[in-house]
């Protein structure tokens, strides 16, 4: 029986929506999963007792979050008896063969005491830059339950598997970290309008206690990784995210039934990317049921 460790980070849910049908699947096929909030911090566990060990994040711009670098940097501190085998899992809103390169500087604090044996990407509808149908939030879920056993199975059976790199990745993932920066200084430009109910949520659940609020004023600190969770959950859509206010995205999605009347909206965004994406996930389903 394999011993399986899964860290995540997740902004709005999409990750831990994605590694908890994990956990699901693998239990199913005989399993023990542990599963560990990254914002909860260092592991207390005794690596050495998993078998295999998996990151999961939401991918910022074609980069781990740094909260997911961060942690990473301790599980280089520990000592191994061996490199651990490593399996990753990436959420998106976009399937762009860019986002490959987002575990380039993840995999490279990692390499000392882990081996990269599989690598997964699973579109989910975006909580900024424009809000994805309910449709489409219902065709990558459904997809992503579809294929997320077939991953499973090959984890568990050492089969490897990994997404495809190209030249200059470096270099790419490096200049993308400008995102770290950006983020830090554009939530610095966070505010709360009149609609506010002062409910606090946010700042109860900001993963890196940005938000702070003194004599029931809101205050948005440099701590800022754009997770997004504060203005993506707020009940009355009162934050407004800075400069990036116009791609501003509110609220749930339902991603348990398709609605025929529903109006489909940026047909034409990535339309060769998720016609790609799909029908490779629905070729990799394809094929299993074959065997």
């Amino acid at each position: 029986m394999s011993n399986i460790l899964i860290c995540y980070f997740s902004g709005t849910g999409n990750t831990k929506k994605v590694v908890k049908e994990f956990a699901k699947n693998m239990q199913n096929f005989g399993a023990t999963v542990t599963l560990h909030n990254i914002e909860d911090g260092e592991i207390k566990q005794d690596l050495n007792n998993f078998d295999h060990i998996g990151i999961a994040y939401p991918i910022h711009a074609f980069n781990a979050p740094e909260i997911v670098l961060d942690f990473a940097k301790t599980l280089k501190k520990c000592k191994f008896k061996s490199k651990k085998p490593l399996f990753i899992i990436k959420t998106s809103g976009e399937p762009l063969v860019l986002n490959n390169i987002s575990s380039t500087k993840l995999r490279s604090i990692l390499k000392k005491n882990f081996v990269l044996t599989n690598e997964y990407h699973y579109c989910m509808p975006y909580n900024i830059i424009f809000r994805h149908t309910n449709n489409m939030a219902y065709k990558m879920w459904n997809t992503a339950q579809n294929v997320i056993p077939i991953d499973c199975q090959e984890i568990l059976q050492d089969k490897i598997d990994k997404l495809s790199y190209f030249p200059c990745r470096h270099f790419l993932s490096w200049a993308f970290r400008i995102e770290h920066w950006g983020g830090k200084f554009n939530g610095k430009h966070y505010k709360v309008n009149e609609s506010c109910v002062k409910c606090t949520a946010c700042a109860k659940r900001c993963p890196t206690h940005n938000i702070t609020i003194e004599n029931g004023e809101f205050k948005f600190g440099k701590n800022c990784i754009m997770c997004m969770r504060c203005s993506f959950c707020c009940p009355t859509n009162a934050i407004k995210i800075g400069f990036f206010n116009k791609w501003k995205v509110n609220g749930q999605y339902n991603f348990d039934a398709f609605n025929e009347s529903e109006t489909q909206t940026h047909k034409k965004y990535c339309k060769k990317a998720y016609k790609k994406y799909f029908k490779k996930m629905e070729t990799k389903i394809s094929q299993n049921m074959q065997k």
